[in-house]
């Protein structure tokens, strides 16, 4: 597998990874300027020459994906003097790292908003599983490319899709029928471990989905869960674009939380002692 190759399989599969590519090489070098290679923490995809220069790579690229920050650095290398190499040349190394992405989010919906809203999120850096049971729409979606991006994947069946989410998953319910927004809702609260659950609908529909929730035996605590109507109040409007944008800006907020609180677990995690 080529370095194109395993970029695109380590992106679909929500892997970190590194890609290592030669900048320079002055006097005599294994590869060429423009030589790439891809880590991961257990893989090594394609090379930039072998021998100690790629082993000393590997190694500092494995360093860089278990700080988990995104990183683009150069470094350079001396053959003979630093690495034993008979090559005896100087080689510059750029590293950039691409850790795995912590904010999953699940949208339910492939309706105006939830189309305009996939737009959005496609441009950010985060997983999204995009979900309807209508898997015509889904197909003529995929079918004019809206969006393309790896970041966004396309299911059917909502229904039983909720169980195989990780934890704190950002749940956003945009569907069509208010049945299925409500099965939808139930099955995220009673899951407990949510970092969102966000329900398109006007505070009437509010009002009406926890009276239902508290009839069916739900607490005050998991009903006050339900974020609805969805979206930030101080962004006015109520296009498809507008609410998407809304509703974007809120899930935004939440995504610098999660990876405010991955970078605060990591600086525990290395600290001694711990």
């Amino acid at each position: 597998m080529n370095w194109v190759q395993s970029i695109a399989r380590f992106s679909k599969e929500n892997r970190g990874f590194v890609l290592i590519t030669v900048l320079n090489v002055a006097g005599s070098g294994p590869r060429e300027a423009g030589a790439k290679m891809v880590v991961t923490c257990n893989e090594a995809c394609d090379t930039i020459g072998g021998g100690n220069l790629e082993y000393q790579a590997i190694a500092k690229a494995r360093v860089l994906l278990d700080e988990g920050k995104r990183t683009v650095f150069s470094e350079s290398f001396s053959l003979g003097k630093d690495l034993t190499q008979c090559c005896g040349g100087r080689v510059e190394l750029l590293f950039e790292c691409m850790p795995a992405c912590k904010v999953q989010i699940a949208l339910f919906g492939a309706g105006h908003v939830g189309t305009c809203l996939s737009k959005i999120l496609s441009e950010l850096p985060y997983r999204v599983a995009w979900l309807d049971n209508r898997e015509s729409l889904i197909s003529e979606i995929c079918d004019r490319g809206l969006p393309a991006d790896a970041n966004i994947q396309y299911f059917s069946q909502p229904e039983t899709a909720i169980e195989q989410f990780p934890r704190d998953t950002i749940f956003l319910i945009l569907t069509h029928s208010h049945e299925l927004d409500m099965e939808l809702v139930e099955a995220v609260i009673s899951r407990g471990d949510a970092r969102f659950c966000g329900l398109i609908g006007s505070k009437s529909k509010a009002g009406k989905f926890r009276n239902r929730l508290r009839r069916k035996g739900f607490t005050n605590d998991e009903i006050e869960s339900l974020v609805c109507p969805v979206g930030l109040s101080s962004v006015a409007g109520k296009k498809p674009m507008e609410v998407a944008v809304s509703i974007a800006a809120q899930i935004i907020g939440l995504a610098h939380e999660i990876e405010t609180e991955n970078q605060q677990d990591l600086q525990l995690q290395s600290c001694p002692g711990n």
